[in-house]
């Protein structure tokens, strides 16, 4: 069985035992799982593409959907590459108001006023 499998990451995902260097959003195709691609897949790096054709798949998407919104279940090193790619500033508000980690927070004070242009 054929597995597609992408890279969700904003930046570039290595995997070695794959050797593999994928670039944001790059899909590939592998006939195996490696124990670095699992690790990957729980971590949130890569996404399997065949899971969307899976009907029961499709039904738990809008809950991760909310999840991926949550900054709070994130480390603070995630949080932060989330809040790079971010481009609405209501969003950045809202995450800003719930977070208490000094880090995120200067990290999302930093993007809120490159998204509105220095004017906040």
């Amino acid at each position: 069985m054929t597995l597609k499998l992408k890279n969700i990451r904003p930046g570039v995902l290595i995997i070695a035992d794959a050797k593999l260097r994928l670039d944001p959003g790059q899909t590939f195709e592998a006939e195996s799982m490696s124990p670095q691609m699992e690790l990957a897949v729980s971590a949130g790096r890569l996404a399997r593409m065949d899971e969307k054709d899976d009907p029961l798949k499709q039904n738990e998407s809008p809950a991760s959907e909310t999840q991926d919104e949550d900054l709070s279940g994130l480390t603070a090193a995630d949080a932060i590459s989330r809040i790079g790619t971010e481009g609405d500033p209501d969003k950045l508000k809202a995450h800003l108001a719930g977070e208490k980690r000094r880090t995120v927070i200067e990290a999302l004070k930093k993007r809120l006023t490159e998204v509105e242009g220095g004017a906040g």
